[in-house]
């Protein structure tokens, strides 16, 4: 766990003493008690700095090492049709305005507003000037009683200006390092005088509030800048925030059933992509449920949009969630079940749903065991129904999740 010592660019710096960069600890080390639930996270759109350092997007892939092959065996992700999407090409303008003092303090600085979210004890707001608070207020609500979860969650928002706010850096420093108070804010006011204030784009720029992300100690985060950014791809903002909430509160009722369904965690990339395309289709059926969010057909051809241009083709990676083809076609599942699911306006329990995911995933997406033998699998003769319904737009998903429908046909279908 060393999210704050591997990027503190400052630690080296040669002061004076009367320098406030002279009051840093080389290697400060974290509160083992205050960093437990630092290493819960799931559904992170974090950014990696390395790829926006070259502002190159290209999600072209070669065949699937041999190598790859044999590290992972058969929880290696086979290669699929995969490229960028409009995403891509919305971060790349504000990766653009960087230059070298913002990338020699990136990492740090996101680090910084991520962690602040452990211990920001704020009233919450959503979207830079919060605008989108009673609405994610509305939708909190909803998951609450859609999941029967009531005053489980705790949400909260990331903003680029917490960046400014010497209280809030200080206050990562004393909760996750082994600084005092004096030290602390000595560190706070030497990094907006000397990294915030002379960098226009750090005052303003959506990459330092990117993340969206759950962890094991009941927390969601949603930061204003993947709600900016997927604005710009062209995805309405509301649809983006609900999109992502929706996603993250699936992660949230995975971790509470993660060992019944899952087993022991591990980081593969068969296993990552495989819960981030359940919750996927977790949120796509709450949004598109009678009783969840309610969109409508046009509504949910957005809300597939984001998925779609979230999706990557990291094949090698522990955090790989899917294409984008792969994260179409499980949001077009998880509207499949809310449609078919009889009578009209039952909500499934998660259990459920998980079944008809996971019968979904190998006999439907990935096309790795026999449809036949799925459904036998299946327990219940609801379960056998709602199933049944779903294999009837098998080929339907099998092209869409193989880039044979695109993206800009689903809506059509």
């Amino acid at each position: 766990m060393a999210l704050l010592c591997g990027g503190v660019g400052f630690l080296t710096v040669s002061c004076d003493k009367e320098d406030a960069g002279a009051l840093v600890e080389p290697q400060a080390g974290f509160k083992s008690a205050s960093a437990t639930n630092l290493v819960a996270g799931e559904g992170n759109f974090r950014i990696d700095a390395s790829a926006l350092a070259s502002a190159k997007f290209d999600c072209s892939y070669d065949a699937f090492s041999k190598g790859l092959l044999a590290t992972y065996g058969s929880d290696a992700v086979e290669p699929s049709a995969c490229g960028t999407t409009p995403f891509n090409s919305s971060i790349t303008p504000y990766a653009r305005q960087f230059g070298a003092l913002e990338w020699e303090w990136y990492d740090l600085m996101t680090q910084l507003n991520q962690l602040y979210m452990y211990v920001d004890a704020s009233n919450q707001s959503f979207g830079v000037d919060g605008h989108l608070t009673n609405y994610a207020a509305k939708h909190k609500r909803n998951l609450e009683s859609f999941w029967n979860m009531p005053g489980e969650i705790t949400l909260k928002g990331q903003h680029t200006s917490t960046l400014q706010n010497r209280d809030a850096i200080a206050a990562v420093y004393l909760n996750f390092t082994t600084l005092n108070e004096a030290q602390a804010y000595g560190n706070a006011d030497y990094l907006i005088a000397n990294v915030i204030e002379p960098s226009e784009a750090f005052k303003t720029s959506p990459l330092l509030s990117f993340d969206g992300f759950a962890t094991t100690g009941d927390l969601i985060v949603i930061g204003d800048g993947i709600v900016q950014v997927m604005t710009d791809a062209g995805v309405d903002e509301k649809v983006t925030f609900a999109g992502i909430l929706a996603h993250e509160w699936g992660h949230q009722v995975q971790f509470n059933n993660y060992t019944k369904w899952y087993g022991q965690r591990v980081s593969t990339p068969e296993a990552t992509r495989k819960t981030e395309l359940e919750a996927d289709v977790f949120s796509s059926y709450y949004m598109t449920h009678k009783r969840g969010a309610t969109y409508n057909w046009k509504r949910a051809a957005e809300f597939f949009e984001l998925f779609y241009n979230i999706g990557d083709c990291s094949f090698t990676s522990a955090g790989h969630h899917g294409t984008p083809n792969q994260r179409l076609a499980a949001s077009r599942l998880g509207w499949i079940i809310a449609q078919e699911t009889q009578p009209m306006g039952h909500v499934l329990t998660a259990d459920e749903l998980h079944t008809i995911f996971m019968a979904a995933l190998n006999s439907v997406i990935d096309n790795k065991i026999d449809s036949s033998e799925a459904l036998a699998n299946l327990s219940t003769p609801q379960m056998k129904a709602v199933y049944g319904k779903v294999l009837n737009h098998k080929a339907e998903l099998q092209q869409i999740a193989s880039g044979a429908i695109e993206q800009s046909q689903v809506k059509n279908l």
